[in-house]
């Protein structure tokens, strides 16, 4: 009974109701291809499951013979469990080496799912789930063997080093223990899990997303909270003007002409590299003249293959073309004058900064406030009133399509980074307002004291602010953690392959009309009810008030 009690009720019932899931899972041929297909349960999940394990095990034993117990009465128990630590890990490491089999299946796995399969030569082509080629296997699995001897030698010189003198032992403890956590984190947030990609994804989006999400929530949090100083207004109003007047030079370059040459009858040649604006304006027809009828467009490389074509028997009738370009005796539509893009994004960058700057210094100056914290607060009260779909959407396609275009493609996210970043940007500003709470619940007397014995603010905020306001925030910030879980299925829209998105894959395969959802929602509320028991857990343990 004892231990019933430590289990929370909702749970208890989810654990009365294990058996009529698993009937349903198993007893169900509809509801066990739709569980393998949401979880991503690949064909071959047994032994990469197992290597898996092998892999963890390994990791997870690097630094427990090197693990200092706390509480001290602990400790004579570790060291009973240290030199079976130790004979374990010797023996996975021999298991491994021995039979390469046992882990083969989920290193090549992982390292076919690390390679572009479009232009590696390293993968069987038109198979699915991915494969190494026979001849790359064998190489990779060398290689790995390599590994783990070099791995093996570097675990008998630190288990060795432990008996040195000091300092070695506690370099010893230390460089395992990086060891351990680093083979950890590869395995739970870079391998490939194809005994569960779709857990596997939904997993790491959340973690990366809740990280990101909480540091720059932090950023927002630390920004409202500065204090203006004398000179502040100045500084930043100085800031203002500076930033308008580069606006102003930019605006300042010489123009370029264009013109619209030719007829509207057929298509409109346009250069590559004129302004979409212009390009939909033509498009449309709201040029002057141009009375709203739309006009089918062309794109061309340059001036010279514009006017061939509209020269040449095509169906191209018009240009739009540079104004000192030779035109011939082409009739001219339209002449319109503008600033080049080399000068036009940056004159609008810097005139956007400077304006919205000088407007938060005077709101700041009339409120007392430091203009970096109006800027944070507006950008908080402004994301909390989008929704995360909207977010998701803009960060995924428009804005990541324009960071393309302005780097010249050097920086093209996937889309499971685009979610990431959409989903930690939308949930930083709730964060910022739960760190703030938690903030200014610390007495302001413990923190005018630390200020008395002459800590800087940064020791402050270090020091006697973050340990107490961390100890409040835990339940919002779990709640927020519970949440992100369940809007990672929003990413499904930018096609990342989660849990939701493979819901929706088999269902347009299978056209069932309620198992794949049903096994959806299943598998949502057993991983919310874990997290939540993990974060009772975690409060419990730091005896956090609910």
């Amino acid at each position: 009974m004892k231990i019933l009690q430590t289990v929370r009720p909702s749970n208890l019932v989810l654990l009365a109701a294990v058996p009529f899931i698993a009937l349903l899972f198993f007893g169900s041929s509809k509801y066990t291809r739709s569980l393998f297909a949401i979880l991503g349960i690949g064909p071959n999940a047994g032994p990469e499951f197992a290597g898996f394990l092998l892999l963890t095990a390994l990791g997870a034993l690097a630094y427990l013979p090197f693990y200092r117990a706390r509480p001290a009465d602990l400790r004579p128990a570790l060291d009973m469990v240290v030199p079976a630590g130790i004979v374990l890990q010797f023996a996975i490491l021999g298991v491994m080496l021995i039979q390469p089999s046992t882990v083969a299946p989920f290193v090549t796995a992982t390292v076919a799912h690390s390679v572009d399969v479009f232009t590696s030569d390293w993968i069987v082509p038109t198979i699915r789930p991915r494969q190494l080629t026979p001849e790359i296997s064998v190489y990779v699995m060398a290689w790995f063997r390599g590994l783990l001897w070099i791995y093996g030698g570097v675990l008998v010189v630190l288990v060795a080093a432990t008996n040195l003198a000091s300092p070695w032992p506690e370099r010893a403890r230390l460089a395992m223990m990086i060891l351990g956590v680093v083979i950890l984190a590869y395995l739970a947030f870079g391998a490939h899990w194809g005994f569960a990609a779709g857990i596997a994804v939904t997993f790491r989006a959340t973690i990366f997303a809740y990280a990101l999400a909480a540091i720059v929530g932090l950023c927002w949090t630390g920004l409202t909270l500065l204090k203006p100083g004398r000179r502040t207004t100045a500084i930043y109003g100085a800031i203002s003007v500076v930033l308008l007047l580069v606006a102003a030079f930019f605006y300042a370059q010489p123009k370029e002409t264009y013109l619209l040459v030719g007829s509207t009858e057929a298509r409109i040649a346009i250069i590559k590299g004129t302004p979409q604006s212009l390009a939909d304006t033509i498009r449309f027809g709201e040029y002057p003249g141009g009375e709203g009828i739309s006009i089918r467009i062309r794109s061309t490389p340059n001036v010279a293959g514009a006017l061939e074509l509209v020269r040449a028997d095509s169906p191209v009738s018009g240009a739009f073309i540079p104004a000192d370009a030779d035109r011939g005796d082409l009739p001219v539509l339209w002449e319109v004058t503008f600033l080049p893009q080399s000068a036009r994004f940056p004159a609008l960058a810097f005139s956007v900064l400077g304006i919205l700057l000088g407007v938060l210094t005077i709101g700041a100056h009339q409120h007392g406030l430091h203009p970096l914290g109006v800027g944070a607060e507006f950008f908080v009260d402004t994301i909390r009133g989008i929704p995360m779909l909207v977010i998701i959407l803009y960060v995924g396609l428009p804005l990541s399509g324009a960071v393309k275009d302005a780097t010249a493609g050097v920086i093209d996210l996937p889309n499971m980074t685009r979610g990431i970043i959409a989903i930690a940007i939308g949930y930083s500003a709730y964060m910022a307002e739960i760190f703030r709470a938690g903030i200014e619940a610390v007495p302001k007397g413990q923190v005018e004291a630390a200020g008395s014995l002459g800590l800087s603010r940064w020791k402050i905020a270090r020091l006697v602010m973050l340990p107490q306001a961390l100890r409040i925030v835990v339940p919002p910030l779990g709640n927020e953690f519970i949440a992100m879980i369940k809007d990672t299925s929003l990413l499904s829209i930018l096609s990342v392959r989660d849990l939701t998105q493979r819901m929706r894959e088999f269902q347009s395969a299978s056209f069932l009309p309620f198992a794949p959802f049903n096994t959806a929602a299943i598998v949502y509320v057993i991983i919310t009810l874990g997290c939540a028991s993990f974060l009772k857990w975690i409060e419990r343990r730091h005896d956090i008030p609910v």
